[in-house]
C-alpha cells in the first residue's frame, strides 16, 4: 500500500510540474525570438504589423523571453547584427496576410550561408500554443 501510495503522490507531482497553464487563454500575441545559429545576435528588432519590438542580445542556440505584440503576422521586418554585419528580412507588405490569433509563437530565425558572398537570414514561424 505505501508503494501505492509513493506511485500516486510521484504522478501527481510530475503532472503540476508539467503545468502549461501560462499558455492556456492568452490575452494577445506573444512571440519569442529563437537563434538557430551558430553565432550570436545582437540587437535584435523586431516589427511585425505592430510598433517595433527590441529583443536585444541572443546567443546562438538559445531562446528569448516572449513579449506581447499588439498584433503580428507569420513574418515581420527582422533587424540584428551577426558577427558585426547587418541582417535584415524587409517585407514589401502584408497584403493579403491574416494576423495571427492571440497566442504563444516563436521566431525561428537561422542564417542561410549557402551563398557564401551573401548570407541570408531566415525565419520561421512555430506556434506554441
Amino acid at each position: 500500500m505505501k508503494n501505492l501510495f509513493t506511485l500516486f503522490l510521484s504522478i501527481l507531482l510530475l503532472a503540476a510540474c508539467s503545468d502549461d497553464s501560462e499558455f492556456e487563454n492568452p490575452e494577445a500575441v506573444f512571440i519569442r525570438i529563437e537563434n538557430s545559429s551558430d553565432v550570436e545576435f545582437k540587437d535584435i528588432l523586431i516589427s511585425s504589423g505592430s510598433s517595433p519590438v527590441e529583443f536585444g542580445d541572443l546567443k546562438a542556440g538559445k531562446k528569448s523571453d516572449f513579449k506581447e505584440f499588439e498584433s503580428a503576422f507569420r513574418y515581420g521586418f527582422v533587424s540584428l547584427l551577426a558577427n558585426g554585419n547587418e541582417l535584415r528580412i524587409q517585407p514589401f507588405d502584408y497584403v493579403g496576410e491574416v494576423p495571427l490569433s492571440k497566442g504563444y509563437y516563436t521566431y525561428k530565425l537561422d542564417i542561410d550561408n549557402s551563398n557564401p558572398d551573401n548570407a541570408n537570414l531566415t525565419l520561421e514561424l512555430v506556434v506554441v500554443n
